[in-house]
């Protein structure tokens, strides 16, 4: 939305402009009688007509100054509406509801969305028995000032916080809210927007769990023990590593061969390992993690723990460690990883992810043409309510499916909503190339689903921003690729088009 170029403080100013300009009247008027030796009010009383007009001027200056402001206190209350209705909408298909609450002592409750009283396991007569339409009631007390005087939301307009709730059963589980201005009935109100994510935390919380395991399980291990003798350049292991890896146990000459005595490590980690093991000499504990081929070929992931002994004058005599075997832990932590940055429904890429990825993915190529294509699947809301929420989940399913299986060059592609996607091409030659994506994109998205002896019609509708042109980074380039979408949206759905461009592809 645009600003008005004329703001309050325009009009305020051009006000004061008019009431000077008849206070320097008024002063004319005075001085001109103080010259004649007459009074001001003989001089008003014999010219009436340019009193009539000061006093006109005065009062319509007032009322214009009135109106304006009033107009302003209106749009602010205006937007402040749309955006909690906009809130509303982005939440029906996920797993998330809308409060509007006032922010007093108890925080009354005046609108609670369905998915709200879904999250909290009560419905609108339970709470107002038991509750009385209490927030507070609802929320542990340490979150009390959170939603009752946020300092952010004073300050900022926004706030948003990770906090823990509990259900009847008394079952903890974890919402994300965010937390917005908003008006409701002609009073200020604040709009919060639960969104459930216990799964993305308890996710977070096994990676932990895991991540410590592995640290425990590294150092108290004993799998294979080594010792280096500086005087001597000389590295023995213990005797199951020539089991394990197919090579003496004892290295002659370890540091003045390096090259050679390092071709049991992994490419892509030599360099970085070679530079870390010609410093052994740092006194106290090193770590050192790398993939090393054992004697069938395969690489696994090792860590190297040593530390350095040292004689009474300080020197490095001997550096004392143990080899372990981490592989195992090393995919349990990627999978965990890969599990907190994709989408459990789809299994693109989540909201958080896709954005980081993208930025990265730009960073690093900067001097290419990249695009971006926001996707949304039309009436989607109407499927869920025509043909049930498991079939619409199919169907969002279904369309991540075909573009995972016809993408396969690298491209980024992110679930941002309930049924929005992104999917975003790096290094786009030309514009030719560009709609040919683009086109193609759409005509995958209208393959109907069929399962379950139901067949469902899909369309999308797509819209397009370029890099470096339309924007420098993920969120620019999915401001414009939105504003484009929208226009698809109300005039010509199940077609694209690009930002900046006024036709509309079909």
């Amino acid at each position: 939305m645009k600003r008005n170029s004329f703001s309050t403080k325009n009009y305020i100013i051009i006000g004061a402009i008019m009431a000077l300009f008849v206070l320097l009247i008024i002063l004319t008027g005075e001085y001109r009688q103080a010259v004649r030796g007459r009074s001001g009010v003989a001089y008003w009383n014999e010219n009436p007509v340019i009193l009539l007009w000061i006093l006109i001027v005065s009062a319509m200056t007032t009322i214009i100054l009135m109106i304006v402001l009033m107009k302003r206190i209106l749009d602010r209350d205006r937007l402040l509406t749309e955006a909690a209705i906009e809130i509303r909408k982005v939440t029906n298909n996920l797993h998330a509801g809308v409060v509007n609450y006032v922010p007093d002592a108890n925080g009354k409750i005046v609108y609670a969305s369905q998915g709200f009283y879904e999250i909290i396991g009560l419905d609108r007569g339970t709470l107002r028995e038991q509750h009385q339409n209490c927030l507070t009631a609802l929320v542990p007390k340490e979150f009390h000032g959170f939603f009752m005087d946020s300092k952010e939301l004073r300050e900022n307009g926004f706030a948003q916080k990770v906090i823990w709730m509990q259900d009847h059963a008394k079952k903890k589980y974890w919402m994300q809210v965010s937390l917005s201005k908003a008006v409701h009935g002609g009073k200020e109100t604040v709009s919060a927007v639960f969104v459930d994510v216990s799964e993305l935390k308890r996710t977070q919380d096994r990676l932990l769990r895991v991540q410590k395991r592995y640290q425990i399980a590294s150092e108290l291990s004993n799998e294979l023990m080594f010792e280096y003798d500086y005087k001597k350049d000389r590295l023995v292991f213990a005797e199951q590593f020539s089991t394990i890896y197919g090579k003496n146990n004892i290295i002659e000459g370890f540091l003045k061969n390096m090259e050679m005595n390092s071709e049991l490590i992994h490419p892509t980690d030599k360099e970085d390992v070679m530079k870390q093991l010609l410093h052994t000499k740092r006194i106290g504990a090193n770590d050192i993690q790398l993939r090393m081929r054992d004697a069938s070929g395969e690489y696994q992931w090792c860590r190297i723990l040593y530390r350095t002994v040292c004689n009474k004058n300080g020197e490095p005599v001997t550096a004392i460690g143990k080899l372990s075997n981490i592989s195992i832990f090393k995919r349990e932590i990627e999978e965990l990883e890969r599990a907190s940055r994709t989408d459990s429904l789809t299994g693109a890429y989540n909201k958080m992810a896709t954005k980081e990825i993208i930025d990265d993915f730009i960073q690093k190529h900067r001097d290419s043409t990249h695009m971006l294509l926001m996707v949304d699947v039309d009436d989607f809301k109407q499927v869920n309510d025509t043909y049930g929420h498991q079939n619409g989940d199919a169907v969002l399913m279904h369309a991540i499916r075909n573009l995972r299986e016809n993408y396969t060059d690298g491209e980024i592609i992110g679930r941002v909503g309930g049924d929005e996607f992104v999917v975003f091409i790096g290094n786009v030659e030309n514009k030719e190339r560009l709609i040919e994506k683009a086109q193609a994109l759409k005509e995958l998205l209208q393959q109907p689903y069929q399962g379950d002896g139901v067949t469902i019609p899909v369309s999308a509708s797509l819209g397009v921003s370029m890099y470096p042109a339309d924007g420098r980074c993920y969120e620019e380039l999915m401001f414009c690729a939105d504003s484009a979408l929208y226009e698809v949206k109300a005039s010509r759905k199940g077609n694209f088009a690009i930002y900046g461009k006024k036709e509309i592809s079909g």
